[in-house]
């Protein structure tokens, strides 16, 4: 093909992507009509313009892929989709408060955007956005960044939409990084799955259709894992630096304390790595005892913080909840602690958002994000189990560092939301990048090999859920048949052991039956 059909072919596509920009630009500004038309007409279409053409840079970069053109543009048409569907549908069919009449799902969002708008109608520099006087769970750089688009992009009137687009096309361009992080270290299938865990998990949809800081924050956490995993496997040096660069002073621009955690384990992951390829034993025991003596530190230095947070978090989740303020009221205070974190890493509890009375739209909702979560919840489990197995080493330590991470990251949130439905999903899905990594190695694994673990998991998970539907179904519809929580714990634990002793004894069963079968052979 010659120079002259390349650059022909190459001015027709963005043609093309101006002209479908330009068109949802006006079906926005149709659906959620805001001041004046032709302005919110020309700021919706500039900024998906600007948005799809990014991702389309992103993906000839990345080698120009069907499948990736495909995936990248159903997961920023979905999220943008999804967005104009919760700001238009909220006010309608939502409950009777401030922050959904004005089609936000966060609260979160709510106060931050509408300080954001304060900031962009005052005379005030943006850089107060980061002082004390705004400072919000959200607040800081996803503050400044609205602030910014309301002053110069729409000062005529309050459009959150635009900054549920730039949410929807940070989240959407974060795919390349992880597809090209898993191709480097595994194989193509395992790339695929864990894109289409990453583009259709129901949490990460909800996020990035939000006016919300974690896709921006997911954005660069994939930027950093691919820049350390060309850094690991790679001959170019310095792409992967300011790759890297990048991600860092990113992460840090929208939250220095989820920044912290994130470089740590990326460097831990780096590290796994690299210390399989060192010959010298002593060498590799320094190294992990400078790992644990760095997060021992970082422990010490959040630690005030984080007591404060828990303690907080704990006493809004038990003032939340009639059900946890009842049990927890039953158990001794040693064990509040750990039911609240158990419980809340099974939020959002997905027999508790079908059962509840709610409107349509939030018990669609609810339905929603527990499925995405107690699909993915059992490929991380079956990950603990499996990740031992991988061969060779590099990549064994590879796996098995982000699971621990993962777990970790898992327990964090759990503690610090307790059992809050909204917070403790939002904060565990930040590491959706490493959770779809591992478990898009976890499906190839348990296809490759037929495991059965990953069936008995999901059978495990199939008790706990089918007990508890009919706990929820008995409190809310039958309030005179009372059925104690302790009750329905303990015919979970009892048929969930006898799931896992009747497995090992049927691994045990076969594997003798595979030794006896050689034996005759030989």
């Amino acid at each position: 093909m010659s120079k002259k059909i390349r650059t022909g072919k190459l001015i027709f596509q963005i043609a093309g992507l101006a002209v479908i920009s330009l068109g949802l630009g006006a079906l926005l500004q149709g659906i959620l009509p805001r001041g004046i038309f032709w302005r919110g007409f020309i700021t919706g279409s500039l900024l998906i313009f600007v948005c799809g053409l990014i991702l389309y840079t992103a993906w000839r970069m990345a080698g120009r892929g069907k499948v990736l053109a495909w995936m990248l543009l159903a997961a920023f048409l979905l999220r943008l989709a999804l967005g104009v569907f919760f700001a238009w549908g909220l006010p309608r069919y939502g409950y009777e408060e401030e922050p959904q009449q004005a089609g936000f799902v966060f609260f979160d969002a709510y106060r931050r955007e509408t300080s954001a708008w304060e900031l962009a109608n005052s005379d005030e520099p943006l850089r107060m956005a980061f002082s004390d006087q705004y400072n919000t769970d959200q607040y800081g750089g996803i503050l400044a960044i609205s602030a910014a688009v309301y002053r110069y992009l729409s000062p005529d009137a309050f459009r959150p939409v635009l900054i549920s687009i730039l949410a929807a096309g940070a989240m959407t361009m974060s795919l390349p990084f992880l597809m090209d992080v898993m191709k480097r270290f595994f194989s193509e299938k395992a790339a695929l799955v864990t894109g289409v865990i990453f583009v259709f998990f129901p949490e990460g949809l909800l996020l990035s259709a939000s006016q919300m800081r974690e896709p921006f924050l997911i954005l660069f956490i994939s930027m950093g894992l691919c820049s350390s995993a060309s850094l690991l496997n790679g001959k170019k040096k310095w792409p992967p630096i300011i790759l890297g660069v990048i991600s860092l002073l990113g992460l840090f621009f929208f939250s220095f304390r989820v920044a912290v955690p994130v470089v740590g384990a990326t460097l831990l992951w780096m590290w796994a790595v690299e210390s399989t390829r060192i010959k010298k034993g002593w060498i590799r025991i320094v190294g992990w005892l400078t790992i644990f003596m760095a997060g021992f530190v970082i422990l010490l230095f959040f630690r005030g913080w984080i007591d404060e947070v828990f303690r907080w978090d704990t006493l809004v989740t038990f003032r939340a909840s009639g059900m946890i303020q009842y049990q927890l009221e039953n158990l001794p205070r040693s064990l509040r602690f750990p039911f609240i974190l158990v419980y809340g890493m099974f939020q959002p509890l997905l027999p508790a958002a079908i059962v509840d009375p709610a409107p349509w739209i939030w018990r669609g909702l609810g339905i929603f994000r527990a499925l995405g979560w107690y699909t993915l919840l059992p490929l991380l489990i079956f990950a603990v189990i499996r990740t031992w197995k991988a061969e060779p080493t590099y990549k064994r330590n590879w796996l098995v560092i982000f699971t621990v991470v993962i777990w970790a990251w898992v327990l964090i949130s759990s503690a610090r939301a307790g059992g809050d439905q909204w917070d403790n999903p939002r904060y565990r899905t930040i590491f959706l990048p490493w959770m779809a990594l591992v478990a898009g190695w976890v499906f190839q694994y348990a296809l490759k090999y037929k495991d059965k673990w990953l069936a008995r998991i999901l059978l495990i998970e199939g008790v706990f859920l089918s007990f508890f539907t009919l706990w929820y179904v008995d409190r809310y519809y039958f309030p005179n048949i009372r059925i104690d929580l302790p009750w329905i714990i303990l015919l979970i634990v009892l048929f969930s052991g006898f799931i896992l002793v009747w497995g090992l004894m049927r691994d045990r069963k076969r594997k003798k039956g595979s030794l006896t079968e050689q034996n005759e052979k030989l």
